[in-house]
């Protein structure tokens, strides 16, 4: 059988073809043809020319039928066999050919109509939906590219389809409303998008909403469109902004509770929003608390990220309660809680505000004792030291196809930790732990540092005194030769040109030296200084990362080696400087000073109501020492500068933190309840709430929503990582005729995670009991 194709737009494929494309070919192609009938065999020929076509079909009328067969190849038919389709009545070869489907390497979805391939194609997926998606609207805005809709448009058969999608779409809504909206749809996507954009902010402000758009804004109410995901641009909207700027400038709240409910009001979309109330809570602190803060947060928790930092600010103006005095037979754990929970927050928060309180150096003093007491068990058992952390996590540091870059600042203070998570946290690192350790004694750089990184019990027991040889030599035995590299300053780490160590341990000194300084010779005020050092430590930290592709097997761990305290010159010395100067001590530091062993065994013993002892072999130092107490000093200080060297917390208590890359998503704390039966009065309600997460969580919230339940929220700082942490909540429970809260406690959790805020409920179920449980009136055995 002969089998002639006429394919006039060379859309045949196929091999082992005869092709005849002119009128020179067609003398040798019917010597071909006659063969192969002599020889009763089977060919396809292919001829692009319409004349060629008709003189082989008079050439077939001497032949039997079935020799030849005909037919006619064309666009529509060679689409419908490439994408197995049926090609609808309505669709010519020249639409075809016109939007280039032959071109096309496509293969259509199962169950898909021809429309749908098209639709899907060339504008969108969610078109291909039959009927107008009102609860993915956001998602078909967001799906519109105009430049390619507008070429597509031009296309005959392309603009077709669409306007019958939108026409079915019409055809098939339930509601005038919606039958509305489908029409700003089809008109002008991108129009209507703006009018969105526009209603999500204004829907906060009613009565500008029916001002600026009328009718339009109660038809967008009475469709209660789902516009969670919808983005605002403000860039977009600036005549919105300008009125909504208006209205809140002349809303005037008088306190706290005013400024609440204005809050309440706002859309929580727009930057004038947060800076209105940002203004009112820098002029009005006392304003300001950790209630109205996270009130705040709700609002803004669009914006979170963008926010963090400032929010941040706000919440570290509330007052955070006084420390109690601690007491000197508590635990290594619990003593660490009561500095970094109470302690250390107030005494920033006074330090920020410039606000120094004597009693602090008093309740500060407690600390001081206890770890002086304790200091021989503290220093071999508890593993909070600061020499015992490269240790404690070695594990960590051997971990396979991980590469650590360990940052030793010098002088980091518990008090800066969020500052630097804050920082981490914009640039996609997130807090995954957070422990407190204490320095040495005393604590300065010589000795503490140098205790951190040979992880040495004392100054006495480190053979090698240079960092580098500390490093890259003393930790052998227990890891790989490779396992270390000292860097000697942030900048020498941008020349590491190939990762050959499996941890880069950097020593970073500026913080030291800047709080050293006073703020009039820096130019700022501390605290400012200090963020902009630290920002330019992140900045190379992940230039590093960047540079050799660290980014998913990275891992940064921040120790320091102490802290520092700043005193006041009117803050009561009980010693006096001179005569420290005068009487043969051989060197003199602010919080301590070096005592020669005939000189340490005649100190009148009355000294250690101003001072502590520390004699060489007993704390394994060089020399004796001599360490401040309180607010004490040995030479003058002002409030200008940062000192240290004594043991106040603020000197001691300093940070191990870790932060990684998100690789995976945020999963919800766990929430056991301890026990389940509760009577109708005050009970204690237990709580286990744990963190399944390898990250730490921060700003955790425990709330009941029971409305027979008075209760306040419970707070953590700080969840780290694969841990759990018991609270308790003091509720009043009253009778309640609802079966609901009968039957379960309604709980809120709310956190914070990698730059985040996650709220999530959990209902477990309860049994409540009446205050009097009546007795059985039955005499006979159940």
């Amino acid at each position: 059988m002969i089998k002639v194709h006429l394919d006039q737009n060379q859309l045949f494929q196929h091999r082992n073809t005869t092709i005849v494309s002119n009128f020179s070919g067609y003398v040798s192609t019917y010597a071909i043809i006659l063969r192969i009938i002599e020889d009763k065999g089977d060919s396809t020929i292919v001829v692009s020319n319409i004349a060629i076509f008709q003189w082989l079909k008079n050439m077939a009328n001497r032949y039997p039928d079935g020799t030849f067969v005909f037919e006619t190849i064309d666009a529509r038919g060679t689409l419908a066999q490439r994408w197995a389709l049926d090609i609808p009545t309505g669709v010519t070869n020249d639409d075809i050919q016109g939007a280039g489907l032959l071109s096309l390497d496509l293969h259509p979805q199962p169950g898909f109509s021809f429309e749908d391939v098209l639709l899907a194609h060339f504008y969108a997926p969610i078109l291909t939906s039959t009927t107008f998606p009102l609860t993915q609207l956001v998602t078909l805005l967001n799906a519109v590219k105009l430049e390619q809709w507008k070429t597509n448009l031009a296309i005959p058969l392309l603009a077709r389809i669409l306007h019958t999608r939108m026409e079915g779409w019409k055809s098939k809504t339930h509601s005038s409303e919606q039958h509305q909206l489908v029409n700003l749809f089809a008109a002008d996507p991108a129009g209507l998008k703006l009018l969105l954009m526009r209603f999500r902010v204004l829907q906060w402000y009613p009565t500008l909403g029916e001002v600026l758009m009328g009718e339009t804004f109660h038809l967008l109410r009475l469709l209660k469109l789902q516009l969670d995901d919808l983005a605002v641009e403000e860039a977009s909207i600036p005549e919105t902004i300008l009125q909504v700027t208006y209205f809140l400038n002349n809303q005037q709240p008088q306190n706290a509770e005013e400024l609440s409910a204005l809050l309440e009001r706002m859309s929580g979309l727009l930057a004038v929003e947060f800076e209105t109330i940002e203004k009112y809570l820098r002029d009005h602190p006392d304003w300001i608390t950790p209630e109205l803060i996270e009130q705040i947060e709700d609002k803004f928790s669009g914006q979170s990220l963008r926010l963090a930092r400032k929010i941040a600010t706000l919440r570290g103006l509330i007052r955070p309660p006084k420390p109690g005095t601690p007491d000197l037979n508590w635990n290594v754990d619990t003593m660490l809680s009561w500095t970094t929970e109470s302690y250390l927050p107030y005494q920033a928060w006074c330090n920020r505000q410039e606000q120094f309180d004597p009693d602090l150096y008093a309740i500060g003093d407690r600390f001081s004792e206890w770890l002086m007491q304790n200091w021989d068990n503290i220093h071999a058992n508890s593993k909070r030291m600061v020499f015992n952390i490269l240790p404690n996590k070695a594990a960590d540091l051997k971990r396979a196809g991980v590469v650590n870059l360990v940052l030793v600042i010098d002088n980091l203070g518990w008090a800066f930790s969020e500052m630097l998570r804050d920082l981490f946290q914009e640039r996609g690192y997130f807090l995954a732990g957070a422990e407190p350790y204490m320095a040495m004694l005393p604590s300065e750089t010589e000795i503490s540092k140098k205790c951190l990184l040979a992880g040495a019990v004392g100054y006495q027991a480190i053979d090698d005194k240079t960092y580098k040889g500390m490093i890259e030599k003393g930790w052998v035995p227990y890891f790989n030769d490779n396992a270390f590299r000292y860097i000697s300053d942030i900048g020498s780490l941008s020349a590491i040109e190939t990762i050959d160590a499996a941890s880069y341990v950097v020593n970073y000194l500026a913080v030291d030296k800047a709080l050293h300084k006073s703020a009039d010779e820096i130019g700022m005020p501390h605290r400012d200084h200090i963020h902009h050092l630290l920002e330019k430590l992140v900045e190379n930290t992940i230039l590093f990362i960047e540079k050799h592709g660290l980014q998913e097997n990275i891992r940064i761990h921040v120790v320091s080696d102490h802290g520092s305290t700043r005193i006041p010159a009117m803050v009561q010395n009980d010693l006096d400087p001179v005569f420290f100067k005068t009487n043969g001590f051989d060197a003199r530091s602010h919080r301590y000073v070096i005592v020669s062993n005939d000189r340490f065994a005649g100190l009148a013993d009355n000294l250690k109501l101003d001072c502590f002892f520390l004699p060489a072999n007993d704390f394994m130092n060089p020399e004796n020492v001599l360490c401040a107490r309180r607010g004490n000093r040995f030479i003058p200080t002002d409030k200008d500068f940062y000192v240290h060297g004594g043991l106040l917390p603020e000197e001691i208590i300093v940070p191990y933190l870790v932060f990684e890359p998100a690789t995976v998503s945020t999963q919800d704390l766990t929430v056991l309840l301890k026990k389940n039966q509760y009577r109708y009065r005050m009970e204690t309600i237990e709580l286990e709430i744990g963190n399944p997460n390898d990250s730490a969580v921060e700003q955790v919230q425990v709330n009941l929503l029971n409305g027979n339940v008075e209760s306040e929220p419970v707070r953590i700082a700080l969840l780290n990582g694969k841990k759990n942490m018991a609270v308790q909540i003091k509720a009043r429970f009253k009778v309640t005729s609802i079966l609901e809260e009968q039957n379960s406690l309604h709980i809120r959790v709310r956190f914070h995670a990698h730059g985040e805020q996650h709220t999530f409920d959990v209902q477990p179920k309860i049994i409540m009991k009446k205050m009097i449980e009546e007795k059985s009136t039955n005499v006979f055995d159940d």
